[in-house]
């Protein structure tokens, strides 16, 4: 029996394409949630758990609280974020400062969310809350009537419920390209600048930078430019099935709960990925890359949902970068989402050569990582803008003051010299 306080949760195994129930979900009147397993599921061969450290695969009944959180961050992870959320509220006509439980975002929100679980209100019938393909015009449409506080016209009511169980605060939605699936990232009336080239300008040179990005694409559609950002956590198979790949958030993996996500750092999450990762002397070089290549970007919003993790039974294994975006600033000093060295989270090259041995990267490699890719910035900067046809205006936002900004370079004058690159 259901109630709208309890809903089953549906888990796609390795390797399969439809789902089985895993498990119930419970709410109490203080919010507190509680899980537990499916006898039928605890007897499977093929069980998984969906995060061993958080929930192993043990017949009782876990209890959020006895780990200090309210929701369980694993299953927290495949919840709506705050844009998400504004379109619920939205779809339910509600203001959208509203209360809603926990329970409300998980039901209205998208089957196809991040990850390989899903809510439903029967232990017994999968019934996927999806509609048919929107056009990214229509996407576009919906996300700027959504952003501006009105009420969507019926039409496209339903053209954003493909963007509702994805995480982050701007405007997006999820789509399908051929053999891909995609989430698509819309500008707004009130970006401040060209957020949407800028942050495909970033994951391109991401890549060029050897690190393991996720594959953008730049697309135009009503007068606004939208990234095409494709799903690492889906493949497509025979027919028109696909597999599900289980995932976790940083923040899940420290086991913080949101109102302290600023506590974070990424210390704590190398020493946890030393005792949880499958591959974890190549995880952490190359997580060091990525907050090297933050530093030097300017991506100052590499909070701990902004990494993530493929669950691979008990082990853990590093996804593609995303969500990598310099960040629009007028001075010098700035600080990241996560502490990067004893207690310090400035945006300093200085911060990323202290912090190598905590990665488990020698001084020798760090500098020669930190020299490759302030060498690749500066050669395929311009190239990049050119590609995404970035305004002069756009240009000047970013060089030397998001990308490349004078003051990461504190006590390192010598590697500013190998910025030569200067905007026309």
């Amino acid at each position: 029996m259901t109630s709208n306080n309890t809903c089953y949760v549906w888990k796609w195994l390795k390797g399969k394409t439809e789902p089985v129930v895993a498990g119930i979900i419970r709410i109490d009147n203080n919010g507190e949630m509680s899980f537990r397993y499916g006898n039928s599921y605890l007897q499977r061969n093929d069980k998984e758990p969906i995060y061993a450290e958080e929930l192993p695969l043990i017949g009782e009944q876990m209890f959020a609280g006895n780990i200090g959180l309210i929701n369980f961050s694993s299953i927290r992870d495949a919840a709506p974020d705050a844009w998400g959320r504004r379109v619920i509220h939205s779809k339910l006509e509600l203001d959208p400062d509203q209360f809603l439980d926990e329970m409300t975002y998980m039901m209205n929100s998208s089957s196809d969310r991040i990850g390989s679980i899903d809510f439903q209100s029967s232990p017994t019938q999968y019934e996927a809350r999806d509609v048919e393909q929107a056009t990214l015009a229509e996407l576009q449409s919906a996300a700027d009537i959504i952003a501006a506080g009105q009420k969507l016209p019926i039409e496209l009511d339903k053209a954003l419920l493909h963007g509702t169980a994805l995480g982050g605060a701007r405007p997006k939605a999820m789509i399908i390209d051929n053999d891909a699936k995609y989430i698509a990232k819309f500008s707004t009336s009130t970006d401040t600048y060209d957020i949407v080239k800028s942050e495909y300008i970033a994951m391109k040179l991401a890549t060029l930078c050897g690190i393991n990005a996720a594959e953008v694409k730049l697309v135009h559609t009503t007068g606004k430019d939208a990234l095409l950002v494709k799903r690492f956590d889906r493949e497509k198979v025979a027919g028109n099935n696909w597999y599900r790949q289980s995932m976790i958030s940083g923040l899940t993996v420290l086991q913080l709960d949101e109102s302290i996500a600023h506590y974070s750092s990424y210390p704590e999450i190398v020493e946890k990925m030393q005792r949880l990762c499958k591959s974890f002397s190549e995880d952490a070089t190359e997580l060091y890359k990525r907050v090297v290549f933050n530093v030097l970007i300017g991506n100052t919003d590499d909070h701990a949902r902004n990494h993530a993790f493929f669950v691979d039974g008990e082990q853990l294994l590093l996804t593609p970068a995303y969500d990598i975006c310099p960040q629009n600033r007028t001075g010098g000093e700035a600080g990241h989402g996560m502490i990067i060295h004893k207690g310090s989270n400035k945006s300093t090259i200085k911060n990323c050569l202290l912090a190598a041995p905590t990665f488990h990267v020698s001084p020798k490699d760090a500098l020669k990582i930190i020299e490759n890719q302030i060498k690749t910035i500066n050669h395929k900067f311009e190239n990049l803008c050119d590609e995404a046809n970035l305004s002069p205006e756009g240009r000047r936002i970013l060089w030397k003051r998001a990308v490349l900004n004078d003051y990461i370079f504190y006590e390192h004058d010598e590697l500013k010299e190998l910025v030569t690159y200067q905007l026309p």
